[in-house]
Protein backbone atom coordinates (compact mmCIF):
# COMPACT_ATOMS: atom_id res chain seq x y z
CA UNK A 1 0.00 0.00 0.00
CA UNK A 2 1.54 3.30 -1.02
CA UNK A 3 1.59 6.31 1.16
CA UNK A 4 0.65 9.13 -0.11
CA UNK A 5 1.68 13.02 0.87
CA UNK A 6 -0.31 16.13 -0.29
CA UNK A 7 0.99 19.56 -0.97
CA UNK A 8 0.31 23.07 -2.26
CA UNK A 9 2.44 24.97 -4.93
CA UNK A 10 3.86 27.87 -3.33
CA UNK A 11 4.65 30.97 -4.67
CA UNK A 12 8.70 30.63 -4.69
CA UNK A 13 8.14 27.22 -6.16
CA UNK A 14 7.17 28.29 -9.74
CA UNK A 15 9.74 30.17 -11.95
CA UNK A 16 9.56 32.63 -14.71
CA UNK A 17 7.43 31.13 -17.04
CA UNK A 18 4.78 30.23 -14.53
CA UNK A 19 5.19 26.96 -13.68
CA UNK A 20 7.05 24.52 -10.67
CA UNK A 21 10.77 24.45 -11.31
CA UNK A 22 11.99 21.31 -12.34
CA UNK A 23 14.36 21.62 -9.41
CA UNK A 24 11.50 21.61 -6.73
CA UNK A 25 9.98 18.08 -7.88
CA UNK A 26 13.11 16.92 -5.59
CA UNK A 27 12.20 18.54 -2.80
CA UNK A 28 8.78 17.29 -3.08
CA UNK A 29 9.79 13.49 -3.35
CA UNK A 30 11.95 14.34 -0.56
CA UNK A 31 9.24 15.77 2.25
CA UNK A 32 7.12 12.63 0.68
CA UNK A 33 9.77 10.25 1.91
CA UNK A 34 9.43 11.53 5.63
CA UNK A 35 7.19 9.62 6.82
CA UNK A 36 8.70 6.02 5.17
CA UNK A 37 11.90 7.68 7.23
CA UNK A 38 9.85 7.61 10.49
CA UNK A 39 8.26 4.02 9.72
CA UNK A 40 11.93 2.92 9.03
CA UNK A 41 13.90 4.89 11.99
CA UNK A 42 10.87 5.91 14.61
CA UNK A 43 13.72 7.99 16.73
CA UNK A 44 15.33 9.99 13.71
CA UNK A 45 17.52 10.88 15.71
CA UNK A 46 20.13 13.10 12.81
CA UNK A 47 23.50 12.09 15.03
CA UNK A 48 22.53 8.02 14.36
CA UNK A 49 21.44 8.66 10.66
CA UNK A 50 20.84 5.45 8.69
CA UNK A 51 20.12 6.30 4.84
CA UNK A 52 22.11 8.38 2.20
CA UNK A 53 20.64 8.60 -1.21
CA UNK A 54 22.90 7.22 -3.67
CA UNK A 55 20.79 8.52 -6.68
CA UNK A 56 17.66 9.95 -7.89
CA UNK A 57 15.95 11.15 -10.77
CA UNK A 58 12.70 12.47 -12.13
CA UNK A 59 10.53 12.17 -15.23
CA UNK A 60 8.02 15.19 -16.03
CA UNK A 61 5.01 14.02 -17.77
CA UNK A 62 3.22 17.63 -17.49
CA UNK A 63 3.37 20.86 -15.45
CA UNK A 64 1.92 22.10 -12.14
CA UNK A 65 1.14 25.85 -11.01
CA UNK A 66 1.05 28.00 -8.24
CA UNK A 67 -1.53 27.45 -5.99
CA UNK A 68 -2.07 23.57 -7.41
CA UNK A 69 -2.74 20.92 -4.93
CA UNK A 70 -0.24 17.99 -5.78
CA UNK A 71 -0.59 14.18 -4.40
CA UNK A 72 2.94 12.41 -3.90
CA UNK A 73 2.48 8.29 -3.48
CA UNK A 74 5.33 7.08 -2.43
CA UNK A 75 6.23 3.33 -3.04
CA UNK A 76 9.05 1.09 -3.20
CA UNK A 77 10.23 -0.46 -6.50
CA UNK A 78 13.18 -2.58 -5.19
CA UNK A 79 14.12 -4.23 -2.48
CA UNK A 80 18.32 -5.02 -2.51
CA UNK A 81 20.65 -6.13 0.34
CA UNK A 82 21.85 -2.57 1.85
CA UNK A 83 19.63 -0.12 -0.41
CA UNK A 84 16.26 -0.23 -1.50
CA UNK A 85 14.63 2.21 -4.75
CA UNK A 86 11.62 4.45 -3.87
CA UNK A 87 9.29 5.71 -6.76
CA UNK A 88 7.31 8.27 -6.20
CA UNK A 89 3.94 9.35 -8.20
CA UNK A 90 3.67 13.23 -8.56
CA UNK A 91 -0.18 14.33 -9.63
CA UNK A 92 -2.36 16.75 -8.89
CA UNK A 93 -4.77 15.88 -6.29
CA UNK A 94 -8.05 16.71 -7.74
CA UNK A 95 -7.71 15.69 -11.00
CA UNK A 96 -5.16 12.51 -10.66
CA UNK A 97 -3.51 14.07 -14.09
CA UNK A 98 0.27 12.80 -13.85
CA UNK A 99 2.92 15.26 -13.23
CA UNK A 100 6.05 13.54 -12.25
CA UNK A 101 7.82 10.46 -11.62
CA UNK A 102 10.32 10.20 -9.88
CA UNK A 103 12.77 7.58 -7.76
CA UNK A 104 15.39 7.47 -5.42
CA UNK A 105 18.18 4.67 -4.33
CA UNK A 106 18.52 4.97 -0.63
CA UNK A 107 21.44 2.93 1.13
CA UNK A 108 21.56 1.44 4.73
CA UNK A 109 24.48 3.60 5.79
CA UNK A 110 26.86 3.65 8.71
CA UNK A 111 28.12 7.04 8.50
CA UNK A 112 30.65 6.66 11.70
CA UNK A 113 32.18 4.04 9.45
CA UNK A 114 31.39 5.43 5.79
CA UNK A 115 29.56 2.24 4.57
CA UNK A 116 26.77 0.73 3.42
CA UNK A 117 25.41 -2.05 5.75
CA UNK A 118 22.80 -4.78 5.08
CA UNK A 119 19.32 -3.45 5.84
CA UNK A 120 17.44 -4.98 8.99
CA UNK A 121 15.07 -7.75 8.70
CA UNK A 122 12.38 -5.18 10.56
CA UNK A 123 13.28 -2.68 7.44
CA UNK A 124 12.75 -5.29 5.14
CA UNK A 125 9.55 -5.96 6.41
CA UNK A 126 8.81 -2.32 6.50
CA UNK A 127 9.91 -1.75 2.67
CA UNK A 128 7.86 -5.02 1.37
CA UNK A 129 4.35 -3.72 2.99
CA UNK A 130 5.19 -0.80 0.41
CA UNK A 131 6.00 -2.47 -2.94
CA UNK A 132 2.55 -3.07 -5.15
CA UNK A 133 0.63 -6.05 -5.05
CA UNK A 134 1.09 -7.87 -8.21
CA UNK A 135 -2.53 -7.89 -8.76
CA UNK A 136 -2.13 -4.18 -10.10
Amino acid sequence: MPLSTTLQVRFNECDGLGHVNNAVYYTYMETARIELFEMLDPEMDLNNWKLIVASTSCEYQSQASFAQWLKVTTEIERIGKSSFTVLHHISDRDTEELIAVGRAVMVHYNYHEQKSIPLTETMRETLQSLKPSKNN
